[in-house]
């Protein structure tokens, strides 16, 4: 019972102060003011009852004064508040009572450097971060010892005080001035500390700050190029399906037609239009199929026909034989059509065929870039994907080949590019857009790490727990080792300063551990640098699982090369 009082005691002495006060802070700023006060209240009649007893007590009289005004203090506080009030009480007390115990015990020595005391009142100021009220408590402690030591001479040369009880009290005063100095230095260091503590994390909050604004505005700039990508695919679509079509007629119609005009117009009979129908026939497969010949062949074939047309009578023979080559027509076939043909119709069949291989290859030329134009804006639609839901099953082969049809302005030169794709890749719930984007950063580092020579690898494989996996491989340099660690952290990069923002594997990270709930990792030696990328077939925002080594799934590895455009062949 005694002990429960005492402590509820303690406590409202403790929270006298700290009424409607908020700040956290500020109230353990007044609980150690209180505790201090109270504290040296508790310990000053113990002091003054040595005083009395040996002969002081006028001496003695001032700290049990000095406890007496506290606790009514206290009292006054906690009735009435004023913590200002009470807080500039007890400073100018701290500070005054000192001074007027080594005044009456006879000086700084009798009084047994019990002026230290009053050093408490610029350190209550500096605790409660007061900085000018502590400058002007220091101040005064300054000026009262220079007062205190001119008057002196006039003070008593002796006191009633045994010389133990005056040593004693000189190493206590001593002693709790130096306590009081190292716990507040301890303390100011803590602090230190703790405001070093809070600049790191906000440096640390803003960096992450800034590396998140940087990804909203890359995903914002991605978005609006994706939108921009999608409404142009969308309106070239219809048009180039247009071409492509018109292309295929005009083709068709045109080798009909004209085959049947330029034959009537020649003048042969039914035999020799038997003999050049065959012949067109075979300027159609020479025009989509053309005969591979190097330098030297050609030119020996052009040479011979040239020399046969003039024995012909064909005007200009030379510019007519380099198209006659073309067509696949060998010297014994000129031989053959120059036996089985009236020389009168020779020249004119002759011309006849040439300039039918010209508009062939011309027509032949405008349907393959038709296709052509068709196919990407079909990767475009593809893999811009805006057109659909933002979450759907996505086949991880059909955002692999857009995205190596979107790219294929880069995989020029000496680039081989090979797809293992495994036939039981099961398809993922993802958002279709986003894994384009990693798989444009990832084989878009590829190409910049092999320099226009070298190979690509792209994996696709099941692994042990059932997760889609797809693997981009490249026989570049590798990544250097000591920023191999961090070659997921935001401007981390391997390239030339200009080249390269470092952002793009950060973001590539971001996506599918982020939003898939996958994982994304690499190994990097020279000549051989994988990322691996590993995704739940559940559905995205999963938590990602320990990827488990398998072997690749698939079958062997085939060589894609690439035609004349830069394009992946089919059949990935």
């Amino acid at each position: 019972m005694a002990e429960g009082r005492i402590r509820g005691l303690g406590s409202a002495l403790l929270d006298a102060g700290t009424s409607g006060v908020l700040d956290e802070d500020e109230r353990t700023v007044r609980r150690a003011f209180a505790a201090g006060s109270v504290c040296v209240a508790g310990l000053a009649p113990l002091w003054g009852s040595l005083y009395i007893l040996n002969g002081e007590i006028a001496a003695g009289l001032i700290p049990s004064i000095y406890c007496v005004v506290t606790f009514l203090s206290f009292a006054a506080l906690h009735r009435w508040g004023g913590w200002s009030w009470f807080r500039l009480s007890q400073t100018i007390f701290i500070y005054v009572l000192p001074f007027a115990l080594m005044l009456t015990l006879g000086g700084y020595v009798l009084g047994s450097a019990v002026m230290i005391w009053a050093v408490i009142a610029p350190l209550g100021a500096l605790w409660g971060g007061m900085s000018r009220e502590a400058l002007f408590w220091v101040v005064a402690f300054l000026v009262a010892a220079v007062l205190s030591g001119a008057v002196q001479p006039l003070l008593r040369t002796s006191n009633e005080l045994p010389v133990w009880l005056r040593t004693l009290f000189f190493v206590l005063n001593l002693g709790f001035f130096m306590s009081v100095v190292v716990w507040l230095l301890y303390y100011f260091i803590l602090q230190k500390q703790r405001v070093l503590d809070v600049m790191r994390r906000a440096r640390a909050l803003e960096a992450a700050y800034l590396q998140e604004e940087v990804n909203v505005r890359q995903s914002e700039k991605l978005a609006t190029l994706g939108r921009l990508s999608a409404g142009l695919a969308h309106e070239l679509n219809n048009p180039t399906a247009a071409v492509q079509r018109a292309a295929g007629q005009l083709s068709a119609t045109w080798r009909t037609d004209h085959a049947r005009v330029l034959l009537s117009e020649i003048g042969l009979d039914e035999g020799e239009r038997d003999l050049v129908q065959d012949h067109l026939r075979r300027i159609e497969e020479s025009v989509v199929h053309p005969p591979a010949l190097d330098a030297l062949e050609r030119s020996d074939l052009e040479e011979a026909l040239t020399a046969l047309l003039e024995e012909a009578g064909v005007a200009e023979p030379w510019t007519t034989s380099p198209n006659l080559v073309s067509q696949g027509l060998r010297p014994d076939d000129l031989e053959r059509l120059r036996s089985r043909l009236r020389p009168e119709v020779l020249p004119g069949t002759v011309a006849a065929l040439a300039s039918f291989y010209e508009e062939a290859s011309l027509l032949e030329t405008v349907e393959e870039g038709s296709a052509r134009i068709v196919g990407l804006v079909g990767a475009l639609r593809t893999y811009s994907n805006l057109d659909r839901v933002p979450v759907q099953s996505t086949d991880l082969h059909e955002g692999l080949d857009s995205t190596l049809a979107v790219l294929r302005g880069r995989l020029r030169g000496g680039i081989v590019v090979s797809r293992r794709y495994a036939p039981d890749l099961p398809r993922v719930e993802a958002y279709p857009g986003q894994l384009n984007q990693v798989w444009t950063n990832l084989l878009d580092n590829a190409i910049d790490a092999i320099d226009g020579d070298g190979s690509i690898e792209v994996v696709t494989r099941r692994d042990g727990g059932g997760r889609a996996v797809v693997e981009v491989t490249d026989s570049g340099p590798g990544i250097p080792p000591d920023l191999l660690p961090n070659v997921f952290d935001p401007f981390v990069t391997t390239k030339p300063p200009g080249h390269g923002t470092g952002l793009g594997l950060n973001i590539a990270y971001g996506i599918v551990v982020g939003k898939h709930g996958g994982d994304l990792t690499v190994s990097s030696e020279p000549g051989r640098t994988t990322f691996t990328v590993c995704l739940p077939v559940a559905g995205a925002g999963q938590v990602p699982g320990e990827v488990e080594p398998e072997a690749h799934a698939g079958g062997p590895a085939r060589q894609v090369p690439l035609d004349r455009g830069g394009e992946p062949t089919p059949g990935g």
